[in-house]
């Protein structure tokens, strides 16, 4: 009886070896953290509905200008006002313009502007917390004093002075106006991450070979915090796409005759109650573009981070 049990057990084992692979000396399934993030991701049905919510917005805003058969910069009076139709879906502004094209390339210059915005607060914040958090000490004390004083300053005040000191407004000084006052929380996380990172064991073992300070931190460290990296650009971008259409809505965007969404929305305030689509259609690109990139955000911090599925 009990050698029948030891048989039975011993053919169970062999059955389930073949399954997985690793019999007669097979290579193990190795688990994969990137596969689980995805994986992670995917059964989080909120941050895949943004996900493709933000996908559709980003193919919609590149490839309709191309299909298009209007003119966003012709201007024909005789179509003004136009409400939305099937050759118009989205209407005419004030000069004739469609304003399905005219949304699609606001929409570029907005997440354009956006995404530069962001990748330039995720440079200069990073950069700036890394070496606070890794030198530590008087340097890393005398930099988090700097970084409090700054916190200070409000922000979209502080982006309107960056414009006038420039005296210009355009691609690039919107994206430098946008960056200068909104890097502080980037810096502040990364320090804390930096930190918490350089009191693993890993980083003690490459100090004890001698691994100078700046392969440690770029080469050890840094990759390290890709996750929390990710998370913050998503996190960043809708602040800076709101940023940009609060500055063009007051008239410090992007020149005419190109627009943005922001500006979009300025152009539809002055007729707003005879043509309320004028201004409802970019304020509902731009809670379209928000809302979908904050649920990505937070599928990514789930997904990235295990102890949150733990808990």
């Amino acid at each position: 009886m009990v050698v029948d049990r030891r048989a039975d057990f011993e053919a169970s084992l062999t059955r389930t070896a073949e399954l997985r692979g690793d019999q007669a000396g097979g290579a193990l399934q190795r688990a994969s953290l990137l596969r689980d993030a995805v994986h992670r991701f995917l059964k989080n049905r909120a941050a895949v509905a943004g996900a493709i919510a933000f996908l559709i917005m980003v193919v919609f805003v590149t490839i309709t200008p191309w299909l298009s058969p209007h003119d966003p910069y012709a201007i024909d009076f005789g179509k003004a006002y136009l409400r939305p139709s099937w050759d118009h879906p989205f209407g005419t502004d004030d000069f004739g313009r469609d304003l399905f094209i005219r949304t699609a390339l606001g929409g570029r210059v907005s997440i354009l502007i956006g995404f530069a915005a962001t990748v330039a607060i995720m440079l200069v914040g990073i950069l700036y917390g890394s070496l606070s958090g890794f030198a530590g000490g008087a340097l890393d004390n005398g930099m988090m004093r700097f970084l409090d004083a700054l916190y200070g300053l409000p922000y979209l005040p502080f982006a309107i002075l960056t414009l006038a000191i420039f005296g210009t407004v355009n691609f690039w000084t919107m994206v430098v106006a946008l960056t200068v006052a909104s890097w502080f929380t980037t810096a502040r996380v990364m320090r804390g991450q930096i930190i918490t990172l350089k009191e693993n064991d890993y980083v003690r073992a490459a100090n004890a070979l001698g691994a100078r300070w700046y392969r440690i931190l770029f080469r050890h460290l840094l990759p390290n915090t890709l996750g929390v990296i990710l998370i913050f650009v998503f996190l960043e971008l809708p602040g800076v796409i709101l940023g940009e259409a609060f500055l063009s809505f007051i008239g410090l965007g992007i020149s005419a005759p190109k627009a943005s969404w922001g500006t979009l929305a300025q152009e539809g305030y002055s007729s707003y109650l005879a043509y309320p689509y004028i201004i409802i259609i970019p304020s509902l690109c731009i809670g379209w573009l928000i809302l979908s990139a904050f649920f990505v955000a937070d599928g990514l911090r789930d997904a990235l981070d295990p102890r949150s599925q733990e808990a």
